[in-house]
């Protein structure tokens, strides 16, 4: 029996069709996938069975009741729960604190059976510690529960994410690419999970764009019609983007803010020595050795889970290191504040794009002023850069499509003229030609002489703009060569070679 229909849902933004005619259904007991590849529609057909965004036509029932008229929380406290394709989590709050946050739409008000779900554990309504410690033994994060989630790797703060979920006793579960940042172990142990909880009753309906991920037992069993073009998210705001002025003790900068680099053209900009890393007592880097030369773009490559972006992090100052060294223009920066390091020219634009979503383009740009930069030269550079952004400048920010919502954020980071920019992950939930679009715009920035490290898992776009590549697998580089020697040696990458 069908928990959840969708029936002919059609999705549109302006006159952008981002979801075209979409029917599908979700049974009780089973896990069902929809599949595609980035822009298709996926997250946004998620969004409209939640309520984030309401369709153009056609209806969602759940439990057979018509629901598509009705808001978000009601939805929640009706039975449909959620994790995103970007980790939400509370990340100044424990394991337990977080699975209890997920207990409060529970309420008295939200008419829900009393009885904990099979799924969980049999039996009849138990106090709320009772519950948090069945969810945790269900998760295996017992031995987590009082640890910060802040401080936990990608693989256990997704499982915090689901427990979240759970503790709302969902009949339906909606997971948004639940594999990202999971290495293939993770990847096969959270498949296990999730065989397990559908085998007791609940339905989950599960989006991947990446196929080779899946689990032997979570056979994509829905098709959809979707048309790219998943053109709504929510990001938080606030790209990692600080000052053009000041200066770091020890780093020589120049009157914009940049990194005078030394005069051979040959040292690096940007240096990891044997960097190591860990979320508490996990290690993900195991001595790490990368470099960024002056005016070269350095494409850091690998699979979900590799230690990609905990590199960038370590890198802009975001993450201290256990051990090893970063080196800036050739002086060890190991430890030094993304602040800082920010005001002699380092720039991250972060994984999930960072804008303020509540303010407008304009607004955007505005928030990129305090570092000394005049209103005038920030819009100047940026409506040049993308011209889309000038036809946008009163439009609010969440209202645009996730590549122009990208453009915003790269728009306001290139306003500090960096030196160094980092950029994590720009093809994430972006259609091919918007994300070919934006490497374009990256070859452009090279051109003039910054110094780029671009952290990508989708390779083909990004190595037709890279000048160096580094394959990255099991938080070791595996290899650096040109994007040609590199692009032969992937596939092996990828598949755990």
């Amino acid at each position: 029996m069908s928990v959840l229909e969708v029936d002919q849902v059609s999705v549109r933004f302006g006159g952008h069709l981002a979801v075209s005619e979409c029917s599908l259904r979700v049974e009780g007991g089973r896990v069902s996938g929809l599949i595609g590849p980035n822009g298709a529609g996926k997250t946004t057909t998620f969004n409209a069975i939640c309520g984030v965004v309401q369709p153009s036509s056609g209806q969602v029932r759940l439990d057979g009741r018509e629901i598509s008229s009705i808001g978000t929380h009601k939805r929640a406290r009706l039975g449909i729960g959620r994790t995103f394709q970007r980790l939400e989590v509370f990340s100044s709050l424990t394991v337990r604190e977080n699975i209890q946050v997920g207990m409060e739409i529970r309420r008295s008000w939200s008419r829900r059976s009393a009885a904990l779900p099979q799924y969980l554990a049999d039996g009849g309504d138990p106090s709320p510690g009772v519950e948090i410690d069945l969810i945790l033994e269900q998760l295996a994060l017992g031995p987590l529960a009082e640890e910060l989630v802040g401080s936990l790797p990608t693989g256990h703060a997704r499982l915090v994410e689901l427990g979240r979920a759970l503790a709302a006793r969902p009949s339906v579960l909606l997971l948004d690419e639940p594999a990202s940042g999971l290495d293939d172990t993770e990847t096969e142990a959270f498949g296990d999970l999730l065989v397990r909880l559908a085998a007791n009753g609940l339905g989950i309906l599960l989006v991947e764009h990446d196929v080779r991920a899946r689990h032997e037992g979570l056979r994509a069993l829905v098709g959809a019609r979707l048309r790219p073009g998943d053109r709504r998210r929510s990001p938080r705001g606030g790209a990692v983007q600080r000052g053009r002025a000041g200066r770091l003790s020890g780093l020589r900068t120049s009157r914009g803010g940049r990194i005078v680099t030394v005069d051979d053209d040959r040292e690096p900009v940007l240096e990891l020595r044997g960097v190591r890393a860990a979320y508490g007592s996990i290690e993900v880097l195991h001595g790490v050795d990368l470099s960024v030369p002056a005016g070269t773009v350095v494409a850091l490559l690998g699979p979900n889970g590799a230690g990609k972006s905990t590199t960038l992090q370590v890198a802009c100052g975001l993450m201290a290191p256990t051990a090893g060294q970063v080196l800036l223009a050739g002086r060890d920066v190991t430890g030094v504040s993304a602040e800082d390091l920010a005001r002699c020219g380092v720039t991250t634009i972060p994984e999930g794009k960072g804008v303020f979503p509540n303010l407008t383009v304009r607004e955007n740009l505005l928030m990129a002023t305090y570092a000394g930069t005049s209103m005038r030269h920030i819009e100047e550079v940026a409506y040049e850069r993308f011209p889309r952004l000038k036809e946008r400048r009163s439009q609010v920010a969440g209202t645009m499509s996730g590549g122009e919502q990208q453009m915003l954020a790269m728009a306001r980071g290139l306003a500090a003229d960096p030196a160094l920019l980092l950029l994590d992950e720009l093809s994430m939930g972006l259609a091919p030609l918007v994300v070919e679009e934006l490497y374009g715009i990256v070859g452009q920035i090279a051109s003039t002489g910054t110094s780029i490290l671009v952290v990508e898992q989708f390779a083909r776009t990004v190595l037709g703009v890279a000048d160096v590549a580094a394959i990255m697998v099991n938080g070791l580089v595996r290899k650096v060569g040109t994007p040609t020697e590199v692009e032969h040696l992937l596939s092996a990458a990828y598949l755990g070679g």
